[in-house]
């Protein structure tokens, strides 16, 4: 049934190296969390590239993150949640210095340009008379491409109205006195002191809903951390409520905090990261399917009462429905993925990599000023 699920474990982390995504998409379709890669007043340069697909933007941030990342800087990398083999943007956070895919659909324009932010034109380097003439092969496809996730989201808001009717089963069974001693113990285990002021907060996603199943970077994310707490629970059982307390008592303790946003109901959280502390909360979850471990936490153990036989029939039902509407919507994604690579080939075939190559030089040589 959940064929299409992945777990993407091959990119464990270093101390120097993060994979993140910067969007994703949602229920509510594609949700951009772009603005938290690298704040306006941090940064000393953010370029947007533009361009058509296939014109070298992923691999020209791919490139640029190796080129620094061989100089010894903490390199970021925010994948593509409709293909997580390629980038939506690079940071290099030792330099405050990202580069980040400003084409459709997630828009990245120039906030304050000059000052911060400058527009790098990856479609110089294309032959626009040779486009033109495949100008109906592109736009049909573009539509094509664009009524494949209108119905992928369809699905998957579909996906969220069952998911609400399973998650309010679960809700009812919890023990609100039991959940309020959980988030105290937690509160005083992780925040031994107050620091001064109120700490800053980050928005990400660590899973994504991609052409190639659920793909999350939570165990690489983590590894690094020397305390970390597992939830363990289904839709319901409060996951978001805890982390959501925690981030804010963190914050109101003057930490800073990293919230990894749930990619099927982007408003949840799905993880949270305290580095000031090495300690994460991360979950174990419906949507993830993965199995973390660490000190453990099962949220079954916080409810007052086990559900009625035809209430847990009725959550298998809601389940495997859920997971249908979840998985055609994914495979829709897929399919619109599939186009995009035929449109890809419009665009690489009118490239002149020559001058893509000009212009990697000419960006190394601009942001090796900000060393």
């Amino acid at each position: 049934m959940n064929n299409l699920y992945l777990f993407r474990s091959d990119l464990m982390s270093t101390l120097k190296e993060r994979h993140l995504f910067p969007g994703g998409n949602t229920s509510k379709g594609f949700y951009s969390f772009y603005r938290y890669v690298l704040p306006q007043d941090d940064a000393k340069r953010i370029l947007c590239i533009k361009g058509g697909p296939g014109t070298g933007k992923s691999q020209l941030m791919k490139k640029i993150g190796a080129h620094f990342s061989q100089k010894g800087y903490t390199i970021e990398y925010h994948h593509c949640s409709s293909d997580p083999n390629s980038l939506d943007g690079i940071l290099v956070k030792e330099l405050n210095i990202a580069l980040l895919d400003g084409t459709s659909p997630h828009i990245v324009d120039p906030i304050n340009p000059g000052a911060v932010d400058e527009i790098l034109n990856m479609g110089d380097a294309l032959d626009m008379d040779m486009l033109a003439k495949k100008k109906k092969e592109i736009i049909l496809l573009n539509k094509e491409i664009g009524k494949n996730f209108k119905r992928a989201y369809r699905f998957l808001g579909s996906a969220k109205c069952i998911y609400d009717d399973w998650s309010n089963l679960n809700y009812e069974t919890l023990d609100s006195n039991k959940i309020s001693n959980l988030l105290e113990n937690l509160k005083n285990n992780i925040f031994k002191t107050d620091k001064i002021g109120y700490g800053n907060e980050r928005h990400l996603f660590a899973t994504a809903i991609t052409p190639d199943g659920i793909i999350t970077y939570a165990d690489s994310l983590s590894s690094d951390f020397k305390k970390k707490y597992v939830l363990n629970g289904g839709p319901g059982f409060g996951k978001t409520d805890i982390l959501k307390f925690i981030g804010s008592c963190g914050q109101k303790k003057g930490y800073f905090i990293e919230y990894m946003h749930d990619p099927f109901v982007p408003e949840r959280i799905e993880h949270i990261f305290i580095p000031e502390v090495s300690t994460c909360i991360i979950t174990n979850n419906e949507i993830n399917q993965a199995n973390y471990t660490g000190i453990d936490y099962n949220l079954l153990d916080y409810t007052k009462f086990n559900l009625s036989t035809n209430k847990l029939d009725d959550i298998k039902y809601n389940s495997e429905l859920f997971y249908n509407l979840v998985n055609k919507g994914i495979s829709l994604i897929h399919n619109a993925h599939v186009l995009h690579d035929e449109l890809e080939a419009y665009y690489i075939k009118a490239m002149d990599f020559s001058v893509a190559d000009d212009i990697y030089d000419k960006v190394i040589k601009k942001l090796e000023k900000y060393e």
